[in-house]
């Protein structure tokens, strides 16, 4: 199979590494208090819409909603094992001057057993879908793919709200993640 080459909008995502807002206290402290939430997806929600809300205000973009289903994420199953799910996304629709409305949802139990999603869960989904409104909204980019770029603005926009430890390690030179240095 023939690889796709990379479009503008691909290498434009790719370049762009900043840190994507510089959050404020209010915003740690909101992300902090995500970490130490209950399991009611009613106030993970309420507490989710104030950061992206503050995030947002920050980075002087488009209001984005938060929705949180509680309910299982939507998954595909073999028959033997899980093949695919979805933690969440990120939806948007356009006007002449760029996003005109956004949202976010996220499903607040997991695919099979149907529990409640870890509070680092919600978050690194909550912000991994943030940025995704960055990307359309502050970079006004046509399409948020997930390039070397968008990772590198996630893992610093986690980094900026000292909760870094939600996202991911950083794959090795193989691709496997490494362990932390922590």
């Amino acid at each position: 199979m023939f690889a796709r080459r990379p479009d503008a909008t691909y290498r434009r995502s790719q370049t762009e590494i900043a840190l994507p807002v510089k959050p404020s206290p209010i915003a740690r402290g909101l992300a902090i208090g995500i970490l130490d939430s209950s399991e009611d997806h009613s106030e993970r929600r309420r507490l989710g819409q104030l950061l992206i809300d503050e995030l947002g205000t920050i980075a002087n973009l488009v209001p984005c909603d938060l929705v949180v289903a509680n309910r299982a994420q939507v998954h595909a199953h073999n028959g033997q094992r899980l093949t695919m799910k979805t933690y969440g996304y990120y939806r948007c629709t356009f006007a002449d001057r760029g996003v005109a409305s956004a949202r976010i949802r996220i499903y607040h139990k997991t695919a099979v057993r149907q529990q409640v999603i870890t509070t680092k869960v919600f978050l690194n989904t909550l912000l991994h879908e943030w940025v995704h409104h960055y990307d359309f909204a502050g970079l006004r980019l046509p399409r948020s793919p997930h390039t070397a770029g968008f990772y590198t603005r996630l893992r610093k926009l986690a980094e900026a709200l000292d909760v870094a430890f939600v996202m991911p390690p950083e794959p090795g030179p193989n691709g496997t993640p490494q362990p932390s240095a922590a």
